[in-house]
């Protein structure tokens, strides 16, 4: 056990490993889910990844590839707040730019888990990458 532990802190302390809570969006005060997709210089892409992770709104946020280069996803205590978060992001990243916008008009299920019409957990569903295969 203690070799576990060992290995386990010190991939934490790495920051390869990270812990994650989740809670209800609606029961949070965070109602309104949505997705932007993004284009920023590919040299500026991990200034700007970091500087978005530290505003509340932002509840992940990861490189892609394809034309757009990064995926936002937010949540939000009302619809309006999305255009005044794009106001605030155009503001303070000129080199940021939205090519698309999706509002999420339900969630349900996250992160392996059915959500009930409060986003609470109700049962899990089991992740199977290989279920598909032959």
């Amino acid at each position: 056990m203690s070799t576990t532990r060992r290995r386990l802190e010190r991939m934490i302390r790495g920051g390869l490993v990270s812990f994650r809570c989740e809670v209800s969006d609606v029961i949070s005060g965070w109602p309104v889910n949505a997705h932007f997709w993004a284009r920023v210089p590919p040299h500026e892409l991990d200034r700007i990844s970091q500087a978005l992770v530290a505003l509340p709104e932002i509840r992940m946020c990861a490189a892609i590839t394809g034309t757009d280069n990064l995926l936002v996803i937010v949540w939000l205590r009302s619809l309006g707040d999305s255009q005044r978060l794009e106001a605030r992001l155009a503001e303070r990243f000129p080199t940021l730019t939205l090519t698309e916008r999706a509002i999420v008009l339900r969630m349900p299920k996250r992160m392996g888990w059915l959500l009930d019409g409060h986003g609470r957990s109700t049962r899990p569903v089991p992740v199977n990458p290989w279920d598909d295969l032959p």
